[in-house]
């Protein structure tokens, strides 16, 4: 049950994102978006950990002569978020997506093959190579690259180049925030302790740029009432962090990336099918049915090992 463990903490993703661009409408700023979505995350994580571990805070005792990038995590979410944001209006939405997808999986395969982090090496196979491009080429086809959508963007010329490898970098630093949860859950023995770190750390960033970033003033603004589940974007989070520091330690980073962004674009394309949390709708087609199978196929692939 490990896979499709992996593939539902994907799914999760575009729920959330879903839930937390209702919240940014009220809110009306990202960066104090993802704070409360981080904040959120973070006070629903302390009754869960003290409830299944018995302790609602990890015991830092057992940090006191790690590595400093254990707690890297954090920064790394939150610069996923915040990138993401940049990239939309210069590259578009398809490389939004796709350019960090090569990103996320190049990283997880290269910690795999030199067992970065402290991982076991998982050699990058013929195989698992494979399977890997037809999981790229399969999200292509999901996402209709090649009609019209592949250009859109304000960049141009050399400019959208050096935001696409922003895109795939930030694609990176989400690998890494992975591994690097996936080592402090096996560090303090719980990756519930794990998440409710890295989720602490990020709060804490996102605070400090709240503050220094034009308009300080807005974190203190009044949010409308608005529907309830709004707020659930955070708990959501909570999982997925968590989800993350409980699988890559055992399925290989390389593997938990790609799994969980099976897991995406499945659970994204669900949600426009329907409509769903405020999705604009788009029935599924012949050709996203069959890239979503091609994409199922190169996790059999990648897993295997």
């Amino acid at each position: 049950m490990l896979l499709p463990g992996a593939i539902g903490v994907g799914a999760i993703v575009p729920v959330q994102t879903a839930i937390n661009t209702r919240l940014r409408a009220d809110v009306r700023d990202p960066v104090v978006t993802a704070l409360y979505s981080f904040l959120i995350g973070t006070t629903s994580l302390l009754p869960v950990a003290w409830l299944l571990t018995g302790q609602p805070l990890p015991d830092f005792a057992l940090l006191a002569d790690s590595p400093l990038w254990l707690f890297f995590g954090g920064p790394l979410g939150v610069a996923f978020i915040v990138g993401n944001i940049l990239l939309f209006p210069q590259i578009g939405s398809v490389h939004t997506v796709i350019m960090p997808i090569v990103g996320q999986m190049l990283m997880g395969l290269l910690v795999d093959h030199f067992g970065l982090f402290g991982y076991e090496v998982l050699p990058i196979s013929p195989l698992r190579l494979f399977g890997a491009l037809i999981v790229l080429v399969a999200t292509a086809v999901v996402l209709d690259i090649g009609r019209g959508r592949l250009w859109e963007g304000n960049a141009q010329g050399v400019s959208a180049w050096a935001w696409r490898g922003f895109g795939i970098a930030i694609g990176v630093g989400s690998a890494t925030q992975t591994a690097v949860n996936g080592r402090l859950g096996a560090v303090i023995g719980s990756p519930i302790h794990a998440g409710l770190l890295s989720l602490a750390v990020g709060v804490a960033v996102l605070f400090i740029l709240s503050l220094v970033l034009p308009g300080r003033s807005r974190v203190f603004r009044p949010i409308p009432v608005g529907p309830w589940w709004k707020w659930l974007g955070g708990v959501l989070g909570a999982f997925f962090v968590v989800g993350g520091a409980l699988f890559a330690p055992i399925l290989g980073t390389g593997l938990m990336v790609i799994a969980a962004l099976s897991g995406t674009i499945t659970a994204g394309q669900l949600l426009e099918s329907r409509g769903w949390i405020g999705a604009t709708k788009h029935p599924l087609t012949v050709r996203r049915v069959s890239g979503l199978v091609g994409i199922f196929l190169g996790v059999v692939l990648v897993r295997m090992v």
